[in-house]
């Protein structure tokens, strides 16, 4: 276990992942690391005893960089044009991640047709989508998400975390990704556990890389998505900042990545941050559009340390359903209590503005370092 024995008691565990094979497996692993295979993933219960203790680092568990080397990159930055839906049109040289508090996901969304189709419109727009809120018990309510979105042709997967929260109500974390230009795999994933139980429902961090053409570096990154609890926000806001130093220093000790992002429903606009806006280079994407449905609070945000984090082209948003599909508030409602955010990056890694690799992760610690046995000292 990566122990944290001065940080609150936070431990990282690997939640393993049912996997099934295809032709991309060998790929994969070595692209994204910690074996497994890409697949329609359900990570396991808390406390299943499925949980694996992660590599340490130096070991095979590392994301080797791809792709041969770095080309001038002019012919490969975004246009500036957008799209008409409030979201840049998705090319070949961007990949545009979201995040998506979908309001208790479960059997009854699933089974409108109205419903289903609008959320089912929203991933298709998307590379990668981080869900929150997946209230579901019947474990076959993803992959009938994921046959609907596929229906057309697409290529989308999902990675499933636990079923996590102190009361009977718990929910699940979920990413859906479009395999077709991202990367990753169920076993490439894993749960902050906090074993003072500070939060009430940990992180689940994916690690993804976009698939990109012969000869240029695919951008890797790592994603953290938090749902914090409505009630509990004043006590779990202050540990965020400690999560995301614990990642962000696990990631590069056993993946050498540095680009680590915080993404989610954070039940706080940035004024509220507290300790977590001063993480030295740390940026968020939403500075003040309100992301509720109803447009009246920022809750939702993407979380990253601009130094190292160079693929962010400089666009983001607030995708409002309203606009998308012509439907009045209460029809919006009916999907979410929360719209989409969205950021736009470029597919191929670009250099850090810090001068040492994995400089800006030390600079943002400020508790030490992770000793090769990876307790936190």
């Amino acid at each position: 276990m990566f122990r944290n024995s001065g940080l609150h008691g936070l431990w990282i565990l690997v939640w393993m992942a049912a996997t099934i094979g295809c032709e991309e497996v060998e790929d994969i692993r070595a692209r994204v690391g910690v074996g497994g295979g890409i697949a329609s993933g359900v990570a396991g219960e808390a406390d299943s005893g499925t949980a694996m203790v992660l590599p340490p680092a130096g070991s095979t568990g590392s994301m080797a960089p791809i792709g041969g080397p770095t080309r001038a990159m002019s012919s490969m930055r975004p246009s500036d044009a957008s799209g008409s839906l409030g979201v840049p049109t998705r090319t070949q040289q961007t990949i545009l991640i979201a995040s998506f508090n979908i309001q208790a996901f479960g059997v009854k969304k699933v089974s409108d047709p109205v419903v289903v189709d609008r959320i089912v419109r929203i991933l298709r727009l998307f590379d990668v989508i981080a869900i929150q809120e997946v209230r579901a018990t019947d474990q076959t309510v993803l992959p009938q998400l994921l046959q609907m979105v596929n229906s057309q042709g697409a290529r989308y997967d999902f990675i499933l975390g636990p079923r996590l929260g102190r009361t009977d109500s718990k929910e699940q974390y979920c990413y859906v990704y479009d395999t077709t230009r991202i990367l990753s795999s169920p076993s490439a994933s894993y749960t902050v556990n906090d074993t003072a139980d500070l939060l009430h429902r940990e992180p689940l961090v994916g690690r993804f890389a976009t698939r990109v053409p012969a000869g240029y570096p695919p951008f890797t990154f790592s994603l953290m998505n938090i749902h914090t609890d409505p009630g509990e926000v004043k006590q779990e806001l202050p540990v965020m900042h400690t999560v995301l130093q614990v990642v962000r220093e696990y990631e590069w000790s056993t993946a050498r990545e540095d680009d680590v992002m915080m993404m989610g429903d954070l039940n706080a606009a940035p004024s509220k941050f507290g300790n977590l806006a001063q993480v030295p280079g740390i940026y968020w994407v939403i500075r003040d559009q309100p992301t509720n449905t109803r447009r009246t609070e920022l809750y939702d945000n993407i979380l990253f340390d601009r130094g190292p984090t160079n693929e962010f082209v400089g666009r983001a948003g607030v995708l409002d359903m309203s606009t998308l599909f012509g439907i009045p508030m209460e029809e919006s409602l009916k999907v979410s209590d929360h719209n989409p955010i969205w950021a736009e990056f470029s597919i191929v890694e670009q250099p850090s503005a810090y001068s040492t690799p994995g400089s800006g992760v030390m600079a943002n610690q400020g508790y030490g370092s992770a000793a090769p046995s990876g307790q936190v000292r």
